[in-house]
């Protein structure tokens, strides 16, 4: 029997894969506050542990959510899982994987040395990361840890397919063109992306579109959204080039303060796709955003079933 255990902002997952997979037993976490701020994390009935591969569903979505993964991973290791196997759905501050300013912090590097560190099971520590913004921070792990890179594209290629036929996937820029056109060429779509120049230090311009959306339905991707800017100037790019329908899809749905309204006051938008990779997406009560479960990607990526 597998144990799969979760943080507090990821029990939507674990109960999802509950629901689906009866060859997991539900770990039970215990979490209290004390007054100064600091948290108490046992693992309920530790002796079910020993011996049996144990599965996290936890996040680096800020720093309090870090120490909680290292805690709980550290915890199941010293409980003699057989396995430990990580699940990071969201890898949290993956735009800064490196330095572009003398004296900077790289906190995808730093947290990756940091989740290296945790004790090694006897069969090994596994990490699952899905769509991480920059392929390069799995490999910013070090020693022993196995780092295995899942993907949201089944999800993708099932949404896809519900808009027709003459459909476009598109980027945001020229920063995820390549990305995008491999994308298409598995999905086998036609892609296309946007060449923008500054123009000044608050505006941009496009200069170059590679692909002729015009009368076309149009699939913009992006791995994350968080403000909604980028999307909403790409959407006003390929509507002014002629694109028919727009509609928006992105496996991590961050999503700050503001962020929807924005995207859905633009007007130019059908509708947003997203997985819940990310908490912030169960709390959606919107049409606008459809949230399509990742739990189904999880499960078919892990090494323990």
């Amino acid at each position: 029997m597998v144990n799969l255990f979760a943080t507090e902002i990821y029990r939507y997952l674990q109960d999802s894969i509950l629901e689906k997979n009866k060859q997991f037993q539900k770990g039970e976490i215990e979490t209290l506050k004390f007054p100064d701020g600091e948290v108490y994390h046992r693992i309920v009935k530790p002796e079910t542990v020993r011996n049996q591969p144990a599965v996290l569903i936890s996040g680096t979505i800020n720093d309090a959510a870090i120490m909680e993964t290292y805690n709980l991973a550290c915890e199941l290791v010293s409980e003699q899982c057989s396995s430990l196997h990580l699940v990071i759905p969201y890898f949290g501050y993956s735009t800064m994987e490196r330095a572009t300013k003398s004296g900077e912090v790289v906190p995808a590097k730093n947290i990756a040395r940091m989740l290296s560190t945790i004790p090694l099971s006897a069969q090994g520590n596994f990490i699952y990361l899905i769509d991480l913004h920059s392929l390069g921070v799995q490999y910013y792990f070090e020693g022993s840890v196995h780092t295995i890179h899942l993907t949201s594209e089944p999800i993708m290629k099932e949404i896809i397919s519900g808009f027709g036929e003459d459909i476009i996937l598109a980027s945001t820029d020229m920063g995820r063109a390549k990305w995008i056109e491999k994308m298409s060429q598995r999905l086998n779509l036609e892609s296309a992306y946007l060449m923008k120049e500054r123009v000044s230090g608050s505006q941009t311009r496009v200069i170059a579109l590679s692909a002729n959306v015009k009368g076309r339905n149009v699939a913009i991707y992006d791995d994350m959204i968080r403000s909604g800017s980028s999307i909403i100037n790409a959407a006003k790019a390929y509507k002014e080039a002629g694109a028919d329908k727009i509609y928006v899809l992105t496996t991590h749905g961050v999503f700050v303060p503001g962020a929807l309204d924005k995207m859905k006051d633009c007007g130019l938008i059908e509708r947003i796709y997203c997985t819940n990779t990310h908490p912030n997406t169960i709390q959606l009560k919107d049409d606008f955003v459809a949230v399509k479960d990742i739990s189904s990607i999880i499960m078919d990526g892990l090494l323990v079933i």
